[in-house]
């Protein structure tokens, strides 16, 4: 590390020469610098210097100037989370650092500062909107292209820390999906420190479900990755993991050599007092009552001290407070005493020769303000009869816009059946009344051709009747349903991976026939136009929101342009999603595929 700290001292020396020339380095410079404040304690100077550089870089409109900001943002946030102003960390990130990060178009950049806000919510056991903000980091990891030398330790953790938000969310079939990604990239490093974490991720896993002999290999292995890495924090988080699945175990001398090892080796007193509680929990369950009572009372003796101390801080904080209060009370009424005592002469004087006046303004006054108020009542009665017809007007014209779109596309799906019954079925028929006119004339015997154009005839049949309202749908339900549309389209030539991540659902089924012709027209684009050899379609709940998205590796397209050709099959989907109150999201580019992301409202 003291080899490291050269280096970069003397790099930072010989940039600091060459930026002379260079305006951008020159500004930018302020931040690299500022660590010299870091090296002599002053955390006072290093904010200032931090905020300088922001200020100085704000003129720049490049990518780098961009992504060196939301770096300095997090530094000044990740100083106010030092002084217990955690709010002001998140606001930051939230309003400044994120969007700023956005334009530097860096998705490790902007995955690390959505992780950064999760794992503030997660603290403060918001564990739903810390799954937001987790699901973000994720998604723009995952969809880095720029590889650089720390992407897949990134994509790593957010993966263990997304995975053990979501088992204390209960959401296990996610977990398990997310803690396989990071053990598939793990495996190929089994000395990196990261295993610390995810074993400790794998066992709360197990733990939760109450699977305790996994759960206990899962910290075994985490308590060796972490003794191997010197890792105090990680190891001392697995060890009471451990001892609490020991304990349900009652495996109470287990148990207890870990909470022994616990109050060895931690530094806080807080952690320390939590371990006396619990190693009184542990010798109460064996019946050794003196030592329960003993470490029970160590537990009360360091949280009644705690306590005091707060409470002494509080005490002080609003003492000096009432006291600067009233300081400020006595010197604003000593200050009102003179002036009144100035005004008082004068008021005396003045009294008399404008009571008159007074009276006939004031009645100048309440006669306009009468007369003024009576205005503003017809005035306002009547912008809000305006700004309600306005309203109806849009809303009715949003809603005939719609039917006339949904009755645009029925009418589209009626003659494109009329047309497979005509192209298709008819023309089988007519050739089979041909067969059986020959057959007439020659009394041949041709039964075998015409049994085989019947079969012909009802499979085809079948395929328009299913495609018109798939059977599957009506009596087996939605899942059933698209799994035989994948099925159906699937080839030699394309795979269409199905995955329907919900255990249980009751819709009602006009909302099951929207979705299924929702992904039905995504498919179909997807085959139609992408000349895509794999497609992912996943379907997954949370709560009262149904996701959908369907994936392709095909040739893409610019997104742009096609919404303002807008042809059919895209505002087919788009009023769908749109009836349904939903969001639709489309993230293509040529030649690299195309994602399509709905969120549907149940």
């Amino acid at each position: 590390m003291a080899q490291d700290a050269k280096s970069s001292k003397e790099y930072l020396e010989q940039a600091n020469r060459l930026k002379v020339k260079f305006p951008f380095l020159r500004d930018a410079s302020i931040f690299y610098n500022a660590s010299s404040f870091l090296a002599k304690g002053d955390m006072e100077g290093f904010e200032k210097t931090l905020l300088e550089a922001n200020s100085k870089l704000k003129k720049y409109r490049n990518k780098e100037a961009y992504k060196l900001r939301a770096v300095i943002l997090q530094n000044y946030g990740i100083m106010q989370q030092r002084k217990n102003n955690e709010n002001a960390y998140m606001k930051l990130l939230i309003n400044e650092a994120i969007p700023i990060a956005k334009k530097s178009g860096d998705y490790e950049l902007i995955s690390a500062l959505n992780k950064a806000v999760a794992i503030i919510f997660m603290n403060n056991n918001e564990r739903e909107k810390a799954s937001e903000y987790l699901g973000q980091a994720q998604k723009y990891i995952e969809n880095t292209s720029k590889n650089s030398a720390t992407l897949a330790e990134s994509k790593v953790e957010t993966y263990i820390i997304n995975a053990e938000n979501l088992v204390e969310l209960k959401h296990f079939y996610d977990a398990k999906e997310i803690l396989d990604k990071a053990y598939s990239t793990l495996e190929k490093y089994p000395e990196s420190n990261l295993n610390d974490s995810y074993f400790y991720s794998e066992g709360i896993y197990y733990a939760k479900q109450n699977k305790h002999s996994e759960a206990l290999v899962s910290y075994g292995k985490g308590i060796k990755s972490a003794e191997n890495h010197q890792n105090a924090i990680a190891l001392n988080r697995l060890k009471f993991a451990e001892y609490e699945v020991l304990f349900k175990l009652k495996n109470y001398d287990k148990a207890k050599s870990n909470l022994e090892y616990l109050i060895a080796k931690t530094p806080f007193i807080v952690d320390k007092k939590n371990y006396y509680k619990e190693l009184s929990k542990v010798y109460n369950a064996t019946k050794e009552f003196p030592k329960a009572y003993f470490y029970s009372n160590k537990y009360n003796i360091i949280n009644d001290s705690l306590n005091d101390a707060k409470l002494k801080k509080e005490i002080v904080e609003l003492e000096a407070k009432y006291k600067k209060a009233e300081s400020e009370r006595k010197i604003n009424l000593l200050q009102s005493e003179n002036e009144k005592a100035v005004l008082q002469g004068n008021n005396n004087r003045l009294n008399s020769m404008l009571l008159a006046v007074l009276s006939f303004l004031l009645f100048l006054t309440v006669l306009f303000l009468w007369m003024y108020n009576n205005y503003q009542k017809k005035l306002s009665f009547q912008k809000e009869l305006n700004h309600k017809q306005e309203l109806s007007a849009l809303e009715n014209q949003q809603k005939l816009s719609i039917s006339n779109a949904l009755i645009e596309g029925e009418e589209i799906e009626r003659k494109r059946i009329a047309r497979e019954l005509h192209d298709g079925l008819g023309s089988m028929l007519s050739g089979l009344k041909m067969h059986l006119s020959l057959a007439d004339r020659e009394n041949k015997e041709i039964g075998s051709n015409i049994n085989g154009m019947l079969n012909d005839s009802i499979k085809e049949l079948r395929n328009i009747s299913q495609n018109l309202m798939p059977e599957s749908l009506m009596k087996l339900g939605l899942e059933h349903a698209l799994k035989d549309l994948c099925a159906s389209h699937s080839t030699s030539e394309t795979t269409i991976d199905f995955q329907y991540l919900i255990k249980k659902s009751a819709f009602p089924q006009h909302f099951k026939i929207m979705i299924y012709r929702i992904i039905q027209e995504l498919l179909n684009n997807a085959l139609k136009y992408a000349k895509a050899s794999q497609i992912l379609i996943s379907c997954s709940q949370n709560k009262d929101v149904f996701y959908i998205t369907v994936e392709d590796n095909g040739i893409g397209f610019n997104v742009k342009h096609a919404e303002k050709r807008d042809g059919m099959g895209l505002r087919n989907i788009k009023n769908r999603v749109a009836f349904l109150n939903g969001k639709l999201e489309i993230d293509s580019v040529p030649n690299k595929g195309t994602s399509t992301y709905i969120e549907l409202n149940i």
